[in-house]
């Protein structure tokens, strides 16, 4: 029995079940953006999340870090101009092997953080931290570049768009030790993110682990013991658990 990963809540985990029980056609994965921006706090590295609303239909109720799908006028305007106005970082080219596709991701990283939270960056503000796609089992599923990003100077972050039911700055390790205490719910992507910021005590050491790091696609696999159901990544014990997909851990 695998005691790694971490418990699904749950409504994914009803829905691991019902995947593996039905075998429904898997859903293909849309290209998305988020944004995780953090600041220095009088007590260290702070991070900016909010809870959505428990209407939304994906990941209601949750704790998440702003951000959105690729839409068509990402797509469009990546085949125009770089992203920003101005020549693209070098590392744009390592998000996707579709010059158009890489750039529009990171024009849907500089919208969504403008519609979500009023702050206005640059695609040199943005520096690329995981890739992560939903499960198989997920009825809406997203292919996912998560990037870092300080504050600017100047600005602060809001809740402008109203898909937030409350947004916040904090510590990660106080919204970790929240979620475990069942306060809060995250999903797997947002738990290790978090997890990785609460190891540095600055932005600056954060941006320093992020230049040049090396990002691998993780798609979680799932194992259910019967009384839970365990979200697993590479190198869990079990992965990839009940998923049916032969290529899992597969990058795209």
């Amino acid at each position: 029995m695998s005691t790694g990963g971490r418990i699904l809540p749950e409504a994914q985990a009803r829905r691991a079940r019902e995947f593996v029980a039905g075998r429904p056609p898997v859903v293909p994965a849309r290209p998305a953006s988020t944004v995780v921006l953090v600041r220095d706090g009088a007590a260290g590295l702070e991070v900016y999340v909010q809870r959505r609303h428990t209407s939304m239909a994906f990941a209601g109720g949750m704790i998440a870090f702003p951000g959105g799908r690729v839409d068509a006028a990402d797509a469009a305007d990546a085949a125009d101009a770089e992203p920003g106005g101005a020549a693209a970082p070098g590392w744009v080219s390592t998000l996707d092997p579709d010059p158009d596709a890489a750039r529009a991701f990171v024009r849907a990283a500089l919208r969504e953080t403008v519609e979500e939270t009023g702050v206005r960056l640059g695609a040199d503000g943005l520096v690329p931290w995981a890739r992560w796609i939903t499960p198989r089992f997920e009825p809406r599923r997203y292919d996912t570049w998560f990037f870092l990003a300080v504050l600017p100077k100047g600005q602060g972050a809001a809740d402008v768009s109203g898909e937030a039911a409350e947004a916040w700055w904090t510590r990660p390790a106080t919204v970790l030790e929240r979620a475990d205490r069942g306060e809060l719910v995250m999903l797997p992507p947002t738990v290790a993110v978090l997890t990785e910021l609460d190891g540095f005590a600055t932005t600056a050491e954060a941006l320093t682990a992020g230049a040049g790091r090396q990002i691998r696609t993780i798609l979680p696999g799932w194992v259910d013991d019967g009384r839970v159901v365990r979200s697993l990544v590479p190198g869990d014990e079990g992965y990839p658990g009940d998923d049916p997909g032969e290529d899992q851990g597969e990058d795209p």
